[in-house]
């Protein structure tokens, strides 16, 4: 039989959320049934300080991959650019349409929501994504949404909008590279599947 050894550092659930809630963790645990999407979606609205030094770590994490994105080429780094989409949209209820603005070496410049919208969808206006490319002085753009409702497959009108976005970008000299969905831990990529 095989033995299996844990790091040092590794810990039980409720033992990782005691480094922030002290003795509460096990109800805290508890009463988010036992997810950590659950978990990460409280963070994102702390109402105390120990919700917050989580809320905190999130963005350690999120910052951490962006700049990893920043440092490389980003065509190059697909397995930066989902962990990285994922942990950017963990936990929020509602759908949001980010822009990632990327340099003429397709280094990430800047990760930024661009429109919130409601569980279902967002509306977008291509007029300010051009204008906030321009801004940047940005060479190319990946888009990417989130499904919160599970489902990971593009709608006809994410399709749509995506041609409508590389047609106003492509007027200013900015490529869109690509557009990601993104729903859990599923990600489903435009240029990857022959949309784009």
């Amino acid at each position: 039989m095989m033995a299996f050894h844990s790091s040092p550092t590794s810990l039980a659930d409720a033992a990782l959320l005691e480094r922030f809630f002290g003795p509460e963790a096990e109800d805290v645990w508890e009463s988010c049934s036992g997810s950590w999407t659950r978990v990460i979606g409280l963070a994102r609205e702390p109402h105390t300080p120990a919700w917050a030094a989580l809320a905190c770590s999130l963005e350690i994490l999120q910052r951490s991959f962006a700049e990893e994105l920043a440092a490389r080429d980003v065509l190059d780094s697909p397995a930066l650019v989902a962990p990285f989409l994922r942990t950017f949209f963990a936990g929020r209820p509602y759908e949001i349409f980010v822009a990632l603005y990327l340099d003429a070496r397709h280094h990430l410049i800047r990760a930024e929501e661009a429109f919130r919208g409601t569980l279902t969808q967002t509306s977008v206006y291509p007029r300010e994504i051009v204008r906030r490319a321009i801004e940047l002085h940005a060479a190319a753009v990946i888009f990417a949404h989130q499904h919160p409702s599970g489902a990971c497959e593009p709608s006809t009108a994410d399709e749509a909008l995506t041609q409508i976005l590389k047609a106003a970008l492509a007027l200013v000299d900015v490529s869109v590279l690509d557009h990601f969905v993104v729903a859990g831990n599923a990600t489903v990529s435009f240029a990857a599947s022959g949309r784009l």
